[in-house]
């Protein structure tokens, strides 16, 4: 069996890209287009396809798209207008690339059935698509820019499927973010009470404290939404659209050190390797973003993002596969979803002993394929 890759070019609606300068590239925002990379075996006729898509992943590469073609099944790994750019993403602008990428999947490809998959932080972006393509509310985005989904009228998927998915960006932001930091211009200040790499502090933590340490994350997170809201308020009334800023520190989740709080079947540290290392630096999520989009994406109160609310909305069949190894969207999060969906519509699949990535776990390919074909099977999904 031979897999081929076929590079597809598939045009876009700007949305802000264009008159906002979100983006630096002139190509990006100039011939708007998002691009995928669809993996099927030579010859393939099946008329059901998957699209996998996260808001700044680059999915070109992802790792189940060979594996899912050789089960027979074509596949997507799309990319938004955001690949690579995790800094200025506006959810509501992502799902005017994947409505792009499921009417080209219908009217170019002919596939009659599209299951639309979310990996990781692609779960909340597919949830929210897939409520918003049902029941249109979103008349702006949270700082008032387009689109109108109202107006737009989504294509709507067959299916979700959640992989290794997060209930929402602005969750895990929370609950992973650094609540010592006490000034957001000195990453190295510290209030060491609430520090969790402190010397000394060792797990399990006192329940007390990590109430405490709660509480403290939420405030931080809370700071910086007041503070983009204000700025992005005296910033408009000099004329000024929108601008970059850095939020340090976003990997201290106290489950990634003691596997007491939630437990699962996980190992210390977390997606990112050595949880104290990753704190301090830069690549962890969330911590480039611009006003707007930390507001679209990361902000507890204005983002669209959160999945457990859309997924009450929808009313096709959703697959969720969480890894129950897995060091950032735990089975907690897993839970969450699954409580969220209708239970007659939701099949919940986990995959014993697997990492967020499946790296190094060659065997349990198999495994997460053989649950998404036995759910397609049962939900009457390939045609």
């Amino acid at each position: 069996m031979e897999l081929e890759q076929l590079l597809q070019a598939i045009p876009i609606e700007a949305g802000t890209t264009q008159t906002g300068v979100e983006l630096h590239s002139g190509i990006a925002r100039l011939y708007p287009r998002v691009y995928g990379n669809l993996v099927r075996q030579v010859g393939e006729t099946s008329k059901t396809g998957i699209i996998i898509v996260h808001p700044m992943s680059n999915f070109h590469g992802h790792h189940l798209l060979p594996p899912i073609a050789a089960s027979g099944v074509p596949i997507i790994g799309l990319n938004t207008r955001y690949a690579g750019n995790d800094a200025v993403v506006i959810l509501e602008n992502c799902l005017l690339d994947i409505d792009a990428a499921i009417r080209w999947a219908r009217g170019t490809l002919g596939w009659e059935k599209v299951v639309l998959c979310g990996f990781s932080g692609g779960g909340p972006l597919v949830s929210l698509y897939q409520a918003q393509a049902e029941h249109p509310t979103i008349t702006a985005t949270p700082t008032g820019d387009p689109p109108d989904l109202t107006k737009q009228r989504l294509s709507p998927a067959d299916a979700l499927l959640l992989i290794a998915a997060s209930p929402s960006r602005h969750q895990l932001l929370t609950e992973f973010i650094d609540p010592s930091v006490t000034d957001e211009k000195d990453p190295d200040s510290t209030d060491p009470e609430l520090d969790l790499y402190a010397e000394g502090r060792e797990p399990p933590y006192d329940r007390g404290w990590v109430a405490a340490y709660r509480q403290a994350q939420k405030a931080r997170v809370q700071r910086i939404e007041d503070w983009c809201v204000s700025e992005l308020k005296r910033l408009g009334a000099m004329g000024i659209r929108d601008r970059a800023f850095v939020v340090s520190r976003t990997a201290a989740d106290p489950r990634f050190l003691d596997l007491t709080i939630d437990p699962s079947d996980r190992a210390v540290g977390s997606i990112w390797g050595d949880a104290k290392a990753a704190n301090r630096s830069p690549g962890p999520m969330g911590q480039f973003s611009t006003l707007r989009s930390w507001i679209s994406t990361w902000s507890p109160t204005y983002s669209n993002g959160d999945a457990p609310k859309n997924l009450a909305k929808v009313s096709v069949p959703v697959g969720i596969i969480p890894m129950t190894a897995d060091q950032g969207s735990l089975m907690v999060h897993a839970e969450q979803l699954r409580a969220a969906v209708r239970p007659d519509l939701c099949d919940f699949m986990p995959v014993k002993g697997a990492t967020h990535y499946l790296y190094g776990q060659p065997e349990l390919f198999k495994v997460t394929i053989d649950h998404i074909s036995g759910w397609l099977d049962r939900r009457a999904l390939r045609s």
